[in-house]
Order: C-alpha cells, then structure tokens, then sequence
C-alpha cells in the first residue's frame, strides 16, 4: 500500500527551506521577494500556522492590511480578526480616515443605472463640451490631479488616467495619486492594473474604506473572491452602516456561494437603504439561485417600481417568471423589451428559453438564431 506521509514530510521540508529564505530576505530588506517566498511555502504547506504569522506580518509591512487581516484569519480565526483591527486602529488611525471618491461598484448581474439615457450621439457631444467646458474654466485654478479627479467624475477615465500619470512624472506620486489611477483602471475594466496601483498607495500608507472597497471591487472581478472578501469585510468595519458596502460584501459571498452570509448582508444593506434597486436586484438573484422563486419575485417587482426601465431587472424577472412556469408573463416582458430595442441579444435568447420550455422548439431556434445574429430577413 502506498504510504503517503514521505511525501508530505519533503513538501514540508521543502517549505522550511522557503520560510528560511524569506527570513534572510526580509532581514536584507527585501520585504516584497520575501512575502512571495512565504507564498511558495504555503501553496506547499497551507496549515502551518507559523507561515501564516510570517505572512501577515510582512503584508502589514508592506501596507496591505486586508492580506494581513486574510493570513491572521488562518491563524486565529473569525474572533482573531477584531484585536487586529483594534491594535491596528490604535497604532495606524490613518487607516480608518474615509475619503472621497467611493465608487458605487461591485454590482452582480445589474448594469448601470439608465433612467432615460440620451442617445449615443447626444452623450458623446454632451461630455465633450463639459470636458472642454472644465479646461476653459478650471485648468488655470485647479491642479491636474484635480481636474483628473472631474474627468473621472464624468466619465472620461482614459483622459484621467493619461493626466494622473502625467502629474506622476512631473510631481512625483503620493499614496493618494496611485488610488485615483486605480480607479480610473478599473473604470476600464483593467482591473489587475488597478490591483498594482492599489498596492502602491496601501505601500504608501494608505488603507482607508475607500482603497478596500475598491480593491475588493478588482479582486472580485477577476474572481479573487477570498481575498475580495477580506477587502470587503474591512471596509465593513471601517464603515459598518454604508449600504453600498454591504452590498458589495453581500454579491461577492454570493459569487463564492457563501448564500447564507450573502442574504443576511442584503438584509442589512436594506435595513440601511430601502429604496436602492441594485440591492434589492442583487438580493432577489441571491434568493432566486437559492429556490426561493416567490420571494425574489417580489423583490424585482419593488426594484422595477424605482427603476421601471431598467433592462436587466426586466430580464432577471422574465428568468425568474420561467423558473416559476408563469410562461406567458415571461413573454410579455421579452416583447416589451424588444418592441424599444428590436436588436437586443440578451432578450432574443431569454425569449428562445422561454419558447423552449413551452415546447416550441423551431420558434425557439429562430430566437437563438437572433440572438447569435445569424437571423437573415
């Protein structure tokens, strides 16, 4: 019979030898190698608890408080956790100061909110002339940092970017400047630039509920949820009644399945704002991949009378109308779709679902074929 434990004693041999170097490393000040040598050593040997210690002592070194509160977990646990952030809150207070800027991101499965959006060429015209609009008057008062921050604020985060990396080579960066570039990467969907320029700034000593909500917002992206989970769960007690923050927490325990923490944060990002229909939207999907069909259904519908238009509640109750047989409804809020938007994809497909399940299934087809975009008149 062949005996396992060999095997496992070399793997832990072998990560001694990595903690060891990553001991030598971080004496010589080499903090950043070190930390990926103990990386090394737990994918090796993720029990040890001694690497763990090591590893969020380094990540604190390293400004990166929500991977010291993710390595201290392993070691102490759920209860561990809050005499870290009470020795850091009384050694580090900079850490806990909020700033402005907090995006409203981390929704699950909900666009952004479009109430009687203008047509695509009026937009473009509309942010230009407030882009030219923002030079002509403030670029002899304001800082370019600054101005970055307003093009950012309307929308316009490659130009925001492009000036923060100007200010970059012409000023130097503060803490403060490698947050703003995050935010205006991950406004681009380029998310593990965001990561980098968020480290920068934890580097710096910036690690306020601003930075966690947004790191946490890039990790989920790219379905790094544990570590997003500890971003989150940070900015939480920083800053526990933000609604905004409960529901970030919330849709990422609900991506990494975790749906009986997921509903009860939901239930508190109600508890603090009733009438905002990303919660209530990401609150009925949680319950709806959970069977309980009835009570998201109620949810959409209070999401749709704050938002009656928005699309994607449309569609996510049209799913949930199938789920629960209630076929003819499900088509109604299809044909409502596409009778303003006789191109959209998504529509055409959830429509073929519901064709399907009714057994119509050459009708069915030609919906899919819509929605593929292979259709021909």
């Amino acid at each position: 019979m062949w005996n396992p434990l060999p095997a496992l004693k070399r793997q832990s041999t072998v990560a001694v030898l990595w903690q060891v170097g990553a001991r030598i490393l971080e004496a010589l000040g080499a903090d950043e190698q070190a930390l990926r040598w103990i990386d090394r050593a737990m994918r090796l040997d993720p029990r040890q608890a001694t690497l763990h210690l090591h590893a969020t002592r380094l990540c604190l070194k390293r400004g990166r408080l929500d991977r010291a509160i993710l390595h201290w977990k392993k070691v102490a646990g759920e209860q561990g956790k809050t005499s870290l952030l009470y020795w850091l809150n009384r050694t580090n207070q900079r850490a806990f100061n909020a700033s402005r800027l907090i995006q409203k991101t981390g929704t699950y499965s909900l666009e952004e909110k479009e109430k009687s959006p203008p047509s695509p060429g009026k937009q473009r015209k509309n942010s230009l002339a407030r882009f030219r609009d923002l030079f002509r008057r403030r670029s002899d008062t304001l800082p370019l940092d600054e101005i970055g921050v307003q093009l950012l604020e309307i929308g316009r985060a490659e130009q925001a970017l492009a000036l923060f990396r100007q200010v970059q080579l012409c000023q130097g960066a503060s803490p403060e400047l490698y947050l703003n570039m995050g935010l205006a990467a991950s406004k681009l969907g380029r998310h593990e630039e965001a990561l980098k320029y968020y480290q920068r700034a934890q580097a710096g000593g910036l690690n306020n509920v601003e930075i966690m909500n947004n790191k946490g917002y890039s990790l989920s992206h790219l379905g790094r949820y544990e570590e997003a989970i500890a971003c989150y769960e940070l900015a939480r007690e920083m800053c526990p009644g933000d609604a905004t923050i409960l529901t970030n927490l919330a849709s990422c325990y609900q991506r990494a399945q975790l749906y009986q923490k997921a509903l009860s944060c939901y239930e508190n990002a109600l508890l603090c704002c009733s009438s905002d229909a990303t919660t209530l939207n990401n609150y009925a999907l949680c319950l709806d991949e959970t069977g309980r069909h009835e009570e998201a259904l109620q949810l959409y519908n209070r999401a749709l009378a704050l938002e009656p238009d928005n699309r994607t509640l449309m569609l996510n109750k049209a799913a949930c109308l199938l789920k629960l047989k209630r076929y003819d409804e499900s088509m109604a809020i299809c044909d409502q779709i596409l009778a303003r938007q006789p191109g959209c994809s998504e529509t055409w497909g959830m429509r073929g679902n519901v064709l399907n399940e009714m057994g119509r299934t050459s009708e069915a087809v030609e919906c899919y074929n819509r929605a593929l975009g292979l259709f021909r008149e």
